[in-house]
């Protein structure tokens, strides 16, 4: 019954989180799709302006949210989206991809604060791990269907698919009252934001983003050219059906002991998981190994990191701009991942790069061992004892039958 419940209000988060992180998903698809024949400088550029324009107007749009009406928002994010898959029906070229490049990253960039301020309001610090869980592993699931309709139908028939239901989203979003919406927020300065709490939770996950997004290519080229693409495609259908998955287990662990003790652990794990795959780099076993705990990690972190702990340290006036800031790695790093993949950091032996790696994410607990915990410590006190009767109940049931007997 409980499950059911957090069903019903991932449900009512779906109407945000689900578009917002599917426009996503279709647009790097798509991107992926008409870059396949251009060059390394070319796909660079492209995903650059990408990736720069989603952090730019994420920070403009927590800006403008907090001075116009949320209603006025949504429909200025879903017009730019409609743009964005609008210009696909130009000719195809190179003026035509910077385009599409530039207003897709306006539009997700302007949504995410709304999106993920939207998700805040309408979920407690007590179950924001679960509810985020559950909303964002059934937004997951929507990602190979995407992937196949962009394949099968083309860009197109894809682009007039997702226009009709982002016009949807909006008539649906649109109708829902939103807590905010008569509300009249104060302006909030950056520099409130930038506390100390803030700070070391935002530097772990500033080094986990970039190390994640550095180790990417050079882990995908090393296993393509030691044990072939079959294998390397197999590790990568691991990681991600163990991130799919590890998602819901991380949403009812973290609000049950909280995130910082689960963020350490998780740090703990991959740093000693890359250090396996460095040292034994030529062994199949050490490779499903890290796949598996670099697969379960990232889910971890996407649901605190993206999701949860944002949340968390901001009051309702805050949460647009804690969101907007905390997100500029998720963003930024990306643009490591394609620096990586044209430049010749590839020759770097794996060995080293994922000593390297192991060593920045042992460092990246420091910063946590400082930080706040953001699950109040009653209600993990509250939790722990319950957990405990139960157990006393059960033992005492098993005492007594065995007693009868």
């Amino acid at each position: 019954m409980a499950f059911l419940g957090y069903f019903k209000l991932a449900s009512k988060n779906l109407v945000a989180i689900l578009p917002l992180f599917l426009w996503r998903q279709m647009t790097l698809v798509t991107m992926d799709n008409m870059l396949s024949d251009a060059g390394d400088i070319e796909r660079f550029t492209i995903f650059t302006i990408y990736y720069l324009s989603v952090a730019i107007f994420t920070i403009i749009s927590s800006i403008i949210s907090e001075k116009s009406s949320k209603n006025l928002c949504i429909r200025i994010w879903i017009i730019l989206t409609v743009i964005a898959s609008l210009v696909l029906f130009i000719p195809e070229r190179m003026s035509c991809y910077i385009i599409y490049s530039l207003l897709s990253g306006l539009s997700f960039g302007f949504g995410l604060p709304l999106c993920l301020t939207y998700f805040a309001n309408n979920t407690t610090t007590e179950n924001r791990g679960r509810i985020g869980a559950i909303t964002f592993f059934l937004t997951s699931l929507t990602f190979v269907p995407a992937a196949v309709i962009i394949r099968i139908f083309g860009l197109y028939v894809s682009s007039v698919l997702l226009i009709i239901f982002m016009i949807f989203i909006f008539i649906l979003f649109s109708k829902i009252t939103m807590k905010e919406l008569n509300k009249t927020k104060a302006a909030v300065n950056f520099s409130s934001i930038i506390n100390k709490p803030f700070l070391f939770y935002f530097i772990s996950s500033s080094m986990f983003w970039f190390i994640d997004q550095l180790g990417g290519p050079i882990l995908q080229q090393f296993l393509n050219k030691t044990f072939g693409r079959e294998f390397r495609d197999l590790l990568l259908s691991i990681e991600t059906v163990m991130t799919a998955f590890s998602t819901l287990i991380a949403g009812f662990l973290i609000d049950f002991y909280g995130r910082k003790k689960v963020l350490i652990y998780g740090f703990v794990t991959l740093g000693i998981a890359y250090a396996i795959a460095g040292v034994a780099a030529f062994s199949p076993l050490s490779w499903y190994i890290f796949s598996i705990v670099n697969g379960t990690a990232l889910g971890f972190f996407i649901i605190v990191f993206v999701l949860t702990i944002w949340g968390d340290l901001s009051s309702w006036r805050e949460q647009g701009k804690y969101y907007a800031i905390g997100s500029l790695p998720f963003s930024l790093s990306s643009i490591v991942r394609e620096a990586v993949t044209t430049t010749n950091l590839l020759v770097i032996p794996i060995n080293a790069t994922f000593s390297f790696a192991s060593f920045f994410l042992f460092l990246a607990v420091i910063p946590l061992m400082y930080a706040p915990e953001t699950l109040p410590e009653k209600i993990i006190r509250q939790r722990e004892l319950k957990r405990y009767i139960e157990k006393a109940k059960k033992i005492r049931e098993k005492y007594e039958k065995q007693k009868e007997n």
